[in-house]
């Protein structure tokens, strides 16, 4: 699919919007104050760049990712991996254990997975392992971005993945927060408003797009219920992570989960 992009400056404001169609899934929206149009373009600009590039290493579905790459190869040999993958798998790794399992970018056979520390490697020990990477990565993608924007002193943005995966810095030029609503996938209607300051959110459910898409790794059934939860912390992959979890998850997992992280608010909306 061909992706469209372009921006939109505001000298009124002194703000720029950029957008970036289908990417990770989603749209991709940027809103970012604070330097000149120029200076703001070409930040917007390598906002684009850095997520097509982690797209190109995460998207299973590439048949040219590192991610698809190592789907094909893992399961016959072990694969060396390029330093910024391994960081994220051996992530990954550590959020299965802090979530019971509950977060598994294997969907339920991460204990098939053979990482050898020395060698950065990795090998499936179950060659129909498939990693996927849908709920952790436009987390990932938020906190780089975060770093850039704090590398080019930016200190009010909000980069907006379809509603679903913000980041918000600083806040709104006219108001204390970034507001960002949280609305039915079916019926469109707002169900509530989340303040954003220095923090980021996440929020996870079924839609009418991918319904019964979220696994639970320990029963190996899909969540059919049409909830949605939303989770606030000052850790975009740490917000990603647990919306999954936290949906899937029993009342002692989620009493567990809620004091084992820092979020900022956790809100299950019942449709």
């Amino acid at each position: 699919m061909k992706r469209e992009a372009f921006s939109t400056y505001y000298a009124s404001s002194g703000l720029l919007h950029g957008c970036l169609s289908s990417v990770m899934g989603t749209q991709l929206d940027a809103l970012i104050l604070g330097r000149t149009k120029e200076e703001l373009q070409l930040i917007w600009e390598a906002i684009g760049k850095e997520v097509e590039r982690l797209d190109r290493m995460l998207n299973r579905f590439d048949p040219e990712s590192e991610v698809s790459l190592l789907n094909r190869t893992a399961g016959q040999r072990p694969v060396f991996l390029q330093e910024e993958l391994w960081s994220i798998l051996w992530e990954c790794k550590k959020y299965y254990e802090r979530t019971f399992g509950l977060f598994d970018i294997t969907l339920g056979k991460f204990s098939q997975l053979v990482f050898e520390e020395k060698e950065h490697s990795l090998f499936f020990a179950d060659k129909e392992i498939q990693l996927d990477l849908g709920g952790y990565g436009k987390g990932y993608a938020l906190f780089r971005f975060h770093a850039l924007l704090l590398e080019n002193q930016i200190r009010h943005a909000l980069i907006n993945f379809g509603n679903s995966s913000v980041l918000a810095v600083g806040t709104h030029v006219y108001g204390d927060c970034w507001p960002v609503g949280i609305s039915d996938p079916v019926s469109q209607e707002t169900l509530g408003t989340v303040r954003l300051k220095d923090n980021s959110l996440s929020v996870s459910g079924n839609s009418p797009r991918n319904p019964a898409h979220i696994k639970n790794p320990h029963t190996g059934v899909y969540y059919e219920g049409r909830n949605l939860v939303s989770v606030c912390a000052p850790s975009a992959v740490d917000a990603e992570v647990l919306s999954t979890a936290l949906l899937i998850a029993d009342k002692e997992q989620c009493t567990s989960l809620l004091s084992a992280f820092h979020i900022d608010d956790y809100t299950i909306y019942n449709l």
